[in-house]
């Protein structure tokens, strides 16, 4: 079963997970180009520097806690907290700013969150946790998200036509995670694909 984080208010004063933590108060901050700018020129630019912001720090805390040797157990989950909630709202932000870039296509965006809680639960009834593996399958689908809504907003046209890809990659990631779910009995968040051993 999962394991307890022991929490260490010193692990809180590295800069990796200063990061997190920045990203943590970012991601609700969020809701206030989604719902509180009236100018939707403006909440669309506050918008798209929040969620780049939230995408550097996604990608600078881990990379910076191993290139300073800060790894540590909180700074993971802090980093599996702020991705189980960042990586769900992109539907929210997408349908509030260009929801005419998945047109009638919705459904597949309501699977593909389907498939992502699905596996959080499956986690959590299996491991006692919620792991987050580091495959490459979701590293990609991460970055292909992130891409994809800097798109929609910046070039609408571009992003209508890259969407089936972006599903097609995220129906292959929530899949292969969830086998690996349910063929694995301990959690090695490090896998690399369902081919690992």
């Amino acid at each position: 079963m999962g394991n307890k984080v022991k929490f260490n208010f010193n692990d809180l004063k590295t800069i990796p997970n200063i990061l997190s933590v920045s990203r943590l108060v970012l991601i609700p901050a969020m809701l206030i180009p989604c719902f509180l700018i009236g100018d939707e020129m403006l909440a669309r630019k506050v918008f798209l520097i929040m969620f780049i912001l939230i995408g550097v720090t996604d990608k600078l805390d881990g990379t910076l806690a191993r290139y300073l040797n800060q790894t540590s157990r909180l700074g993971a989950e802090l980093d599996t907290m702020a991705d189980t909630v960042f990586y769900p709202l992109i539907a929210l932000w997408l349908y509030r700013f260009e929801s005419a870039v998945v047109g009638e296509w919705w459904s597949l965006v309501y699977i593909l969150l389907g498939l992502f809680f699905l596996k959080m639960i499956l986690g959590k009834m299996k491991f006692g946790k919620i792991p987050t593996f580091h495959t490459i399958g979701g590293k990609t689908f991460a970055a292909s998200l992130f891409f994809f809504m800097v798109t929609a907003i910046l070039y609408p046209d571009i992003a209508k036509r890259l969407f089936p890809l972006l599903c097609t990659i995220g129906f292959i990631n929530q899949l292969e995670e969830m086998y690996i779910f349910l063929t694995r009995d301990s959690v090695d968040e490090n896998i690399k694909s369902i081919f690992s051993k």
